[in-house]
């Protein structure tokens, strides 16, 4: 006779599982540091795997395959950072004038409170002067934060092609141990399931770098024809930041109205809005679906969660990351039968 087992009551899974959700979010941001540009290595090194795939078929080492494709990708970044440094050269030499636009319209604006809601500007002011003084007293620890966080960019621009070139030199052993960790019985499912990852994310990732080409052109070019200055450094960062969904679009905009406002009319930044608006609408109806196509199917609610979510965790890195990490976890939960009721909560309801 077998003995009967009882099943935990609800309240106790649930407190284990959202247990286990504070550990994984924690362990996540102690660490950061470390596994952040792992995360950025695994997709570049996924992106880079055809390129080595093909220098070993020339009969390269592996070490050299791997060298060679590295050593193309940070080329490429380094062209892109040249490209957008030569756009900001002559940005900063003109931030004095922007300032004083910013005070002029300042002053327009200073007035206008007054006659409208009956507020001098002497109290203004000295609103103003209150809001300065608290935070001059944390400028000491803002000064820290902001080298620290430079040197932590530094080294995470330094790291992701090391790490980069280890996962490609040892892509073989790393699914090795992944095989291992599952019984025999398993293995083809395993195999099937980095062979998935390796497509989507290699396919999303791809996808994403085109259509970021596409809308650089499109955002540098409707922006020029407007008369927008800085219309290639505008139209260059509007694409760099679409890569973060719906909350990249809302940066380049206000950054976009901004910049037109204190360098030419109003009328001309609105002009600017409303073109950045019809790109947008173009790239998410029909660019993104035809580019990137349907690699990643996550819904709207859940993309947005997970930006979010990821923000919180890793900051500006965890945005970028969050969209291939949800697409890796339904992965996952399709294959595993007690979590395939997730799968469908981050899938689309599309046939």
């Amino acid at each position: 006779m077998k003995p009967v087992t009882r099943k935990p009551p609800f309240y106790t899974k649930l407190s284990l599982v959202l247990l286990s959700l504070v550990l994984i979010v924690l362990i996540l941001q102690v660490t950061k540091e470390v596994l952040a540009p792992v995360a950025f290595a695994f997709l570049f090194s996924l992106l880079l795997l055809p390129l080595a795939q093909l220098m070993e078929r020339i009969r390269f080492s592996r070490g050299a395959a791997a060298g060679i494709a590295v050593f193309f990708f940070v080329l490429s970044m380094a062209g892109i950072l040249y490209f957008v440094s030569m756009q900001m050269a002559g940005f900063l030499a003109d931030i004095p004038l922007l300032e004083q636009r910013l005070l002029a319209e300042a002053d327009v604006l200073t007035d206008w409170i007054d006659h409208r809601f009956n507020i001098s500007s002497a109290n203004q002011m000295a609103y103003l002067n209150d809001i300065a003084d608290r935070s001059i007293s944390g400028g000491a620890q803002m000064l820290i934060n902001t080298f620290s966080s430079v040197s932590a960019t530094v080294l995470f621009l330094v790291f992701i092609p090391i790490y980069t070139f280890f996962l490609l030199y040892y892509r073989r052993l790393l699914v090795s141990f992944l095989v291992k960790l599952f019984r025999r019985e398993h293995a083809t499912d395993v195999y099937d399931a980095i062979d998935e990852t390796r497509k989507v994310v290699k396919g999303y990732v791809v996808g994403l770098f085109i259509e970021m080409i596409v809308v650089a052109a499109l955002n540098c070019t409707v922006l020029a024809l407007i008369g927008v200055k800085y219309a290639v450094l505008l139209g260059t960062i509007g694409a760099l930041l679409n890569v973060i969904p719906y909350i990249g679009f809302i940066v380049t905009m206000i950054f976009t109205i901004i910049i037109t406002f204190t360098t030419n009319t109003g009328i001309m930044a609105v002009w600017a809005a409303l073109a950045l608006f019809a790109i947008h609408l173009l790239d998410s109806n029909v660019l993104l679906p035809r580019i990137v196509g349907s690699k990643v199917k996550i819904n709207a609610l859940v993309t947005i969660l997970g930006v979010f979510i990821g923000n919180m965790v890793w900051g500006v890195s965890g945005m970028f990351i969050s969209i291939p990490a949800l697409a890796l976890l339904k992965i996952i939960f399709d294959r595993m039968p007690n979590m395939r009721a997730w799968a469908i909560l981050l899938g689309t309801d599309e046939k």
